[in-house]
């Protein structure tokens, strides 16, 4: 249970509507009165995650996982429930006071937020470096050379290391930081066989690596020349974690939001070539093959992803490996094809951003250009050269989840190589996958009982609630509606239904999720005359519990002697209630 006060988490809910904070991590289109999505949390090609501004709570008709703003804050960030309520209040400017953490939890914060702190500190150290000291000169012609101005290397946050051993180490030490934190972050390194430490970056130009939030969490230092290696990315530490990164995430969140797309680049320079070409939607790889997290994370904001990596041997391996988790996620790719002798920053420089967009538009699907590039380098005129090759594409052809999708893709490779589709089958042994369910329309609720019906009703119609409550929502509801019910008659007398506080008194996650499906869209119930909707619940319901009370007695009546007083009891008592049951109809 959080130590968090109820009104505060009931302040940052209501100062941080759901609907901002969704669109945050995610592009939404209105639909109705709901807004929708693909979700974040599934792989999914049809947009069901649905979220309701009027009630603050969003629900994916496709994995099930619903919730309001806190909820959603938790899974996106990975936070639990405390953390995540603290992080959308200093979004929103809600004060929330500190329990005393215990020990453990107070390392682990202050060690995060030293990293933080010495990371922003290096940061500084070579962005003044590179702006204005004599030893930055070196940093500022080369950036001058490959035209890139001032103001993008601010933006970057770019920096330079200066020549010598210890520049940046004497600058920590000045500052009062640990020199053992900052060898932990990869910024120095320890002398062999003595005491103390040295710069990791020397005469190198830097760019920042940061976080969703634009904290600085590591660093890549580049050459100025041809020496090896070209490339120095800080490790992995308590802040920084590869395979969860992507470089220039905070600068593409917007871009990829609004273009529905994200393009995925290899390299600082190319990133910054599209950038300032006006492709605001681009990602780099910090020195890292594409992870299933890195695609997780680029669900978030985008629709569908174009892959830029160089044509050599390791960007068409590297091209094949992110193939794979895009066609496991289900997540559209494609795959964006510069001339051979090009990366994106060469071709842009040369032939500026405008030429760059037919190449986005000519882009292949990533599956497509995977198969047909292997056609131009392998030879299938002859068996060997067939067995190979689908040898090489089955194992992928099988991860295509989308049935039709795959079996196009079977019959053009089977036309291309000249081998039958049955064949094909038999080969790979890709097993007949059964149908998926048929999915309901977008935003439409699972089919409710008559209870469910009538809790809806509650939370469109204050009337509802009223005639509730004055019948008396236990000759209503059974015990699994109940407490929800007689929750939101409670709360409605003291003003308007907040719906997540009163779903937060739900103790199952399970019926929790079922009912946020229920109620985040009622647009099936706006014609609907609420008093009468009520009466016609009040009788569905009434006849069910004739229905039951008759079954009862059917019962006991089958036990009891035909002589005794009590079997003409319940005779009598069958008739009054098929009696009963028949006006109701």
């Amino acid at each position: 249970m959080s130590t968090i006060p109820d009104e505060k988490i009931r302040e940052v809910r209501e100062r941080a509507p759901i609907l901002q904070v969704v669109s945050d991590y995610m592009s939404l289109k209105k639909s109705g009165a709901n807004y929708q999505g693909v979700c974040p949390f599934h792989g999914e090609k049809t947009a069901s995650f649905n979220v309701n501004p009027a009630r603050g709570i969003f629900h994916c008709f496709g994995c099930g996982v619903g919730g309001n703003s806190i909820d959603f804050v938790m899974r996106m960030e990975g936070l639990a429930f405390p953390q995540a309520v603290k992080f959308l209040a200093k979004k929103v400017g809600v004060e929330i006071p500190e329990r005393e953490l215990t020990r453990e939890e107070k390392r682990k914060v202050d060690e995060q937020e030293q990293a933080y702190q010495i990371n922003e500190l290096a940061c500084e150290f070579y962005r003044r470096v590179l702006e204005s000291d004599e030893a930055g000169a070196a940093g500022r012609a080369y950036l001058e050379k490959r035209g890139v101005d001032r103001d993008t290397a601010a933006t970057y946050r770019m920096g330079f290391a200066p020549a010598g051993w210890d520049n940046l180490t004497s600058f920590l030490r000045r500052k009062g930081i640990p020199l053992d934190a900052a060898e932990k972050l990869g910024l120095l390194r320890k002398r062999e066989g003595k005491d103390g430490y040295y710069d990791t970056f020397r005469n190198r130009l830097l760019f920042t690596i940061a976080d969703l939030h634009g904290r600085a969490i590591g660093f890549g230092g580049r050459v100025m020349d041809d020496s090896l290696p070209k490339y120095i990315n800080s490790p992995e530490s308590i802040v920084y974690r590869k395979s969860e990164v992507l470089f220039g995430i905070d600068l593409a969140k917007k871009g990829m939001r609004e273009k529905g797309s994200a393009i995925v680049v290899e390299g600082y320079f190319d990133h910054l070539a599209l950038y300032r070409a006006g492709f605001t939607n681009v990602v780099a790889t910090c020195g890292t093959a594409l992870t299933q997290p890195h695609v997780k994370l680029l669900r978030r904001y985008a629709d569908r992803a174009f892959m830029l990596f160089d044509g050599d041997e390791a960007g068409r391996k590297a091209t094949v490996r992110s193939m794979e988790l895009f066609l496991e996620e289900g997540f559209p790719a494609r795959v964006v094809e510069v001339p051979a002798e090009d990366d994106p920053d060469t071709f842009i420089n040369r032939e500026g951003g405008a030429a760059f967009q037919p190449l986005l538009d000519k882009a292949l699907p990533i599956f497509e250009s995977f198969y047909k590039g292997l056609l131009k380098r392998m030879d299938v005129r002859g068996v060997e050269g067939k067995v190979a090759f689908v040898n090489e594409v089955s194992p992928r052809l099988q991860k295509i989840a989308d049935p039709v999708e795959r079996g196009l893709y079977e019959k053009e490779i089977c036309r291309a190589v000249g081998i039958d589709r049955a064949m094909l089958l038999q080969k790979v042994g890709i097993p007949a996958r059964p149908q998926a369910p048929r999915p309901q329309p977008k935003g439409a609720p699972q089919q409710a009982g008559t209870e469910e019906v009538l809790l809806t009703l509650m939370v469109k119609y204050p009337d509802v609630v009223l005639r509730v409550r004055d019948l008396g929502a236990d000759k209503l509801f059974s015990a699994s509606h109940l407490k929800l019910a007689q929750a939101i008659v409670a709360q409605s007398e003291t003003g308007d239904l907040d719906l997540p506080l009163v779903l937060e008194q739900i103790e199952s996650h399970e019926e929790r999720s079922r009912l946020y499906s229920l109620f985040v869209e009622d647009a099936h119930l706006e014609d609907l005359d609420p008093v009468k909707a009520f009466e016609q619940c009040c009788q569905a319901l009434e006849r069910r519990a004739l229905k039951g009370g008759g079954k009862t007695l059917a019962r006991e009546l089958a036990t009891v002697d035909p002589d005794s007083p009590r079997y003409l009891e319940i005779l009598s008592e069958l008739e009054r209630l098929r009696n009963k049951k028949s006006k109701l109809l």
